[in-house]
């Protein structure tokens, strides 16, 4: 629903309760959205009795479609912020995919209060250091909403595209331009230099990133993922629960 600056806007959230501290939030990539990215890692048996949220970042899913909306890396974690402090939580532990992965870096860096672990899988560590985003931000807003959706959609893989229909054209093309640009300073520094528990995850077949080395001299910890490519969630699931669990014991 597109909303005015007059109403407050809403980030819908797919909550599974639990009591035991700390909640666990998933962030979703880009033209994505929480239950279908996450949806079957949340709900594995490994984190049964953890509160665990699956929000619809703003311009995708259910989640409101502000018009006054930035939609940068920054925006976008200001209103996860927002999320958690409405619900009062704290040092939670956050995974984020891809575009998710970079707004969780930026939320821990912003807010250390309300992050105790992060778990970045595929993450945007550099302005224009993308596929899908970049291809989005280098068409114009009224090209991309005019013909470049449709495009996308048609080119997607089926899971990708279902979310792709459900996501407002606008935000889609504000947000690959916001993650494109990038905050400052960069989510690879942020990275860096944030310090809580930190775990980087790849697929096998996208390969280490090629700032490991720098990343794990500054005490982040690697994972890979077998038989997976970026979207590794629906390539192996289970490696990705594992690797979950994993870096909730660092």
């Amino acid at each position: 629903m597109r909303v005015s600056s007059e109403q407050p806007p809403s980030v819908r959230t797919f909550t599974l309760p639990g009591s035991t501290d700390p909640a666990l939030v998933f962030l979703h990539g880009l033209g994505s959205a929480g239950g279908p990215a996450f949806g079957a890692i949340a709900a594995d048996a490994t984190f049964e009795g953890r509160e665990r949220l699956l929000p619809d970042l703003l311009g995708f899913g259910f989640s409101d479609r502000p018009l006054d909306f930035g939609y940068s890396l920054d925006d976008h974690a200001a209103a996860v912020a927002d999320l958690l402090d409405e619900r009062n939580l704290t040092s939670v532990d956050l995974v984020g995919h891809s575009l998710g992965g970079s707004i969780a870096t930026v939320l821990a860096y912003r807010r250390p209060d309300l992050v105790g672990r992060l778990i970045v899988l595929e993450p945007n560590l550099l302005p224009w250091d993308g596929t899908a985003s970049v291809e989005i931000a280098r068409q114009s807003e009224a090209e991309f909403v005019d013909t470049g959706i449709d495009r996308l959609i048609a080119d997607a893989d089926p899971g990708w595209a279902s979310t792709l229909r459900v996501a407002d054209p606008v935000a889609l093309h504000r947000t690959a331009v916001g993650l494109c640009v990038g905050p400052d300073p960069t989510v690879q520094a942020m990275l860096e230099s944030v310090t809580v528990p930190r775990l980087f995850v790849y697929g096998e077949r996208t390969g280490a990133p090629r700032q490991q080395d720098r990343l794990a001299s500054a005490g982040v910890g690697f994972t890979r993922i077998d038989n997976a490519g970026h979207v590794m969630m629906a390539d192996n699931r289970e490696g990705v629960v594992e690797a979950v669990k994993a870096g909730l014991l660092l």
